[in-house]
């Protein structure tokens, strides 16, 4: 049985101390990339909010590391065949998993730090406003 996690705290509880540490540096990061994003559990995970859609989602379910995924919520069509037209990732830091979903991976705390400063501009370019309000 899958534990559903009702806080970011249990959610943290939950984890392993080297994971707990990547998941608490990724939300970190997230928060300094943009600082008006919410947290709160969803997909029984992290996740941020910005003008109430679901946008960063932490992932720490893998073997190879904790995940950011960068997507456009639940009511977004997506198309999983569809290359991104999202420009924010000079670096390349991102694996693409459809036109409005990718994730950023994190092995361990010397890979983050290794890509910390590009991964912030990258997430704050994935959550800056967007439409005709921006």
């Amino acid at each position: 049985m899958v534990t559903q996690y009702r806080t970011v705290e249990e959610f943290r509880a939950a984890q392993t101390d080297g994971r707990r540490e990547l998941v608490d540096a990724l939300r970190a990061l997230v928060n300094e990339a943009s600082p008006a994003a919410q947290e709160h559990i969803k997909w029984n995970s992290p996740s941020f909010v910005l003008d109430g859609v679901d946008q960063a989602t932490i992932s720490a379910q893998g073997k190879q590391g904790v995940r950011l995924v960068l997507h456009r919520g639940a009511t977004t069509a997506e198309n999983t065949d569809a290359a991104s037209t999202f420009t924010g990732d000079p670096a390349g830091l991102l694996t693409w998993h459809s036109d409005i979903r990718a994730s950023l991976l994190v092995t361990d705390p010397a890979d983050l730090a290794a890509k910390r400063a590009a991964a912030v501009e990258v997430v704050r370019a994935w959550l800056a406003p967007v439409g005709p309000s921006a």
